[in-house]
């Protein structure tokens, strides 16, 4: 590790002195162009204007000089004029008034590279050597970086210096100087004043003879590396978490959608066929299974409609022949009954002698012609209510409720809420064979001591409540099962409710009697 450290330490060291090398020479030959302008007898403020493209590379100043130390075009820093590196400057060039070569001198860090032009003129350049740096190496300013990088003049000592570690009292001994000033690069390990182990490269700058040294604690640009070694298995962590977070992502398309389809199907099953239209989602694989189950549905729906019509037509035709016997038993048989107790009286009163065990017999047949007439009569309501035709739907059911009420010897109260209105005779017809087959299911198998039926007429509809406090049941909890297990008047109820858009709800309990709930929705 401390070996690619230092390589590539060396290999930073080499192009930063290279970049600054060059870009001093692109200095000394701009400050050598605009002294060639002067010489050709351009003003020096036209000289200026000239050199204002490269006039941001001087940062402390660039200025055409008189020999005696007056600016006459550009300007420079106030603090440079009258300084010693201005004077060393400016008595450099007037000790070779003939010369035309450029000069470079430092002096606190500044630079000035200064150039004759003909013979009372100059062109001064100042600049920092920190910008050097700064320029070549910008990352090393940076507060996370722990390296430094230093400018060396073996005459002067050192002229710039940026990053974190400290400066050393003395760099003209420094290791690395001498193999530099020989024209060689590289770098070495050396211990800092904490005993920590650094790296330190080294290269030479040309055109002017300095030493570029950087200087960094190795394990500064190891820990970094050995720390994303440790980071690998956060980093499994974190995509183990991103392919867990894919998969409950996709489970949302897949699973929530099928929960949905189930949740829609078991509503379907129960007869709501309206439920399979409310789109799950998902996939669209589970979408063409919803599309599936919604053709499904609207074939079994139109079945279910065509056996309804069936059994609606069969109820007619029933109806009819409950019609027509009903009529047959009134206009006849109990028209020859009455006959018959008529006969029957007669001959009670006609007299004669030794008749009276005759007379006894004769009173005896006509009670017995009553209760055949009752009974009769008791049938023929029952096969067709004529108060359901000529009254309504209410006095129909008081006279039911009264006849089983007197048969089973047990009260049945009846109540209306609300405000009566006639329904349709299909409507009020299966109502009434409902709340018929409700209290014959009392008669047969509730012993119950009372029962009740109650008429609401509400803004949405009319609800028959038939119930008792019987000895109750356990409903099966699918209609499907009212078959198998024998209910087959529970069946009758619901064929007729849905024959007019009605809904059935039985709710019983053993021990805690039942409750008939007829709800038929009318309309407004």
């Amino acid at each position: 590790m401390r070996g690619l450290v230092a390589e590539r330490d060396a290999r930073s060291a080499r192009a930063a002195a290279a970049a600054m090398s060059e870009l001093l020479l692109h200095r000394r030959i701009a400050v050598r162009d605009l002294a060639l302008r002067l010489e050709d007898g351009i003003a020096a403020q036209e000289v200026i204007k000239e050199g204002e493209p490269i006039a941001h590379s001087f940062d402390e100043g660039l200025a055409v000089v008189s020999r005696n130390g007056k600016i006459l075009a550009g300007s420079l820093s106030p603090s440079l004029i009258g300084s010693p590196l201005f004077r060393r400057a400016l008595a450099s060039l007037k000790s070779e008034a003939e010369s035309s070569h450029s000069v470079f001198m430092v002096d606190g860090g500044l630079i000035t590279t200064a150039v004759p032009a003909g013979g009372s003129l100059l062109v001064m350049g100042f600049f920092s050597a920190k910008e050097l740096l700064l320029f070549a190496l910008p990352d090393l300013d940076s507060p996370p970086m722990r390296a430094s990088a230093v400018i060396v003049d073996p005459q002067a000592g050192v002229l710039a210096n940026i990053g974190a570690l400290p400066l050393e009292p003395d760099y003209r001994d420094h290791a690395g100087i001498r193999a530099a000033m020989e024209g060689k690069s590289g770098s070495s390990l050396v211990n800092s004043a904490k005993g920590e182990e650094h790296v330190l490269a080294f290269s030479p700058i040309s055109y002017a003879g300095w030493v570029l040294l950087i200087e960094e604690p190795w394990h500064s640009v190891a820990s970094p590396l050995l720390r994303l070694s440790l980071s690998f298995p956060l980093a499994l962590g974190l995509a183990l978490a991103i392919s867990l977070f894919g998969l409950w992502f996709a489970s949302r398309r897949i699973v929530l959608p099928l929960r949905r389809l189930q949740q829609v199907s078991l509503k379907l099953a129960a007869g709501d066929f309206e439920a399979i239209n409310v789109k799950v989602g998902g996939v669209q694989e589970v979408r063409d299974l919803q599309n599936s189950m919604a053709v499904m549905a609207r074939r079994i729906h139109h079945a279910q409609q065509s056996l309804r019509r069936y059994i609606g037509e069969v109820t007619v035709a029933q109806e009819e022949e409950r019609r027509r016997l009903s009529q047959d038993l009134h206009d006849e048989t109990i028209q020859d009954l009455i006959a018959l107790d008529q006969k029957i009286q007669l001959l009670a009163r006609s007299p004669g002698r030794g008749k009276r065990p005759k007379i006894t017999g004769l009173q005896e047949i006509h009670q017995a012609a009553q209760e055949v007439i009752q009974r009769v009569r008791r049938l023929s309501r029952a096969l067709r209510p004529a108060y359901l035709e000529d009254l309504g739907l209410m006095p129909a059911l008081e006279a039911l409720s009264q006849d089983v009420g007197s048969s089973l010897g047990i009260p049945i109260v009846m109540r209306v809420v609300g405000r009566l209105r006639r329904l349709s005779h299909d409507a009020e017809l299966a109502i009434y064979r409902i709340v018929q087959e409700a209290l014959a299911n009392i008669a047969r198998h509730a012993a119950a001591r009372h029962a009740w039926i109650v008429l609401r007429y509400g803004k949405e509809g009319l609800q028959v409540i038939v119930k008792d406090d019987g000895s109750g049941f356990t409903p099966p909890p699918e209609p499907a099962e009212l078959s198998r297990s024998g209910h087959f008047g529970l069946i009758g109820m619901r064929e007729r409710a849905q024959y007019i858009d009605a809904r059935v709800e039985v709710h019983s309990a053993p021990g805690k009697g039942a409750r008939v709930t007829i709800c038929l929705p009318l309309p407004k």
